[in-house]
């Protein structure tokens, strides 16, 4: 337990890639919550040098990866670089568009004094809600009773103590992109750890670009306003698709529940992605070359000729 004496370090590792001006002030609010961040850029395509330089210039440390190696990586190196500056008890990982609510920091780890108090190890400390919505928690059995545990944290706004992370290992990064914190999840429940839900801990995130839900062509509307779905490109969606099937091959034997559970929660994406979303067949196709990869154990950056296919 943290004893009210000790005052732990917490240091936020936050991934980038193209990122928008937008990142400066998210930063800048960041700074608020936690005595050190660092940033790393995941090998940006665009130029994002002075972006990175006014991030620098505040007194930011940025890592700048000379190629686009995925989220787990730039992770893993924010990471190893923050225990080596800081020495920090914790580690914050955010996303480039995320920004915590009030008080997030103070109140995750007063969620883990309590979790703590029940008896449980904690392997990370989730947000409660997401844009103010509630994240999905464990069910039944697999619920403690006492403190309402996260079903699939989203690793922006995970506190996640540097114990665990010797012990369990760093981010997958064969995965890429999508599925890294399920895995992660996955492997800390595996080694006895509770992933209990930040009481207060709200997180502002993007979920992605949205467009028209439409059928034929034609917009749907509800009460004279156009309905919206989340819009992946069909590359990101071959990742998302690969990499929950290779989650189900790891580890359905021993979570099939959770896993039934997680699997239905991407099938219900795709149904309204094929119905109601543009590009129809090139989300078939990557939704087939990533069963295909994930059935053949292929990870890692999608190969360039499938890529090519989906563009």
């Amino acid at each position: 337990m943290i004893e009210a004496a000790f005052q732990p370090t917490v240091a936020a590792v936050v991934t980038s890639f193209n990122p928008s001006v937008d990142i400066i002030s998210r930063v800048t609010l960041l700074q608020k919550h936690v005595r050190y961040v660092l940033v790393v850029d995941d090998g940006s395509s665009q130029d994002s040098s002075r972006i990175l330089s006014v991030l620098e210039e505040g007194g930011i440390t940025v890592v700048r990866q000379s190629r686009n190696s995925g989220i787990a990586s730039a992770l893993n190196e924010g990471i190893r670089r923050a225990r080596i500056l800081w020495k920090p008890d914790w580690i914050l990982t955010m996303d480039q568009d995320s920004t915590l609510g009030d008080d997030y920091v103070e109140n995750a780890l007063r969620s883990v004094n309590n979790a703590a108090a029940q008896g449980m190890r904690v392997g990370l400390v989730s947000p409660e809600s997401h844009n103010a919505k509630p994240v999905k928690t464990l069910h039944g059995n697999e619920q403690n009773e006492d403190v309402v545990q996260a079903f699939d944290p989203m690793q922006s706004g995970c506190l996640i103590p540097v114990s665990v992370l010797d012990e369990v290992g760093l981010f997958d990064e064969s995965l890429f992109i999508d599925c890294v914190d399920t895995d992660f999840n996955l492997r800390i429940r595996a080694a006895g750890y509770s992933t209990p839900v930040g009481v207060g801990c709200d997180i502002a995130h993007s979920l992605g670009e949205t467009r028209p839900m439409t059928i034929l062509g034609r917009p749907l509307r509800v009460g004279g306003q156009d309905l919206q779905i989340i819009h992946h490109s069909p590359v990101r969606v071959y990742y998302i698709t690969r990499n929950i099937w290779l989650m189900v091959v790891r580890y359905f034997s021993k979570n099939r529940i959770w896993m039934l559970r997680r699997l239905w929660m991407e099938v219900e994406s795709n149904i309204v992605r094929f119905v109601f979303g543009p590009h129809r067949i090139k989300f078939l196709r990557a939704w087939l070359t990533g069963i295909r990869d994930a059935i053949s154990g292929h990870s890692g950056r999608i190969r360039p000729k499938d890529a090519a296919k989906l563009k």
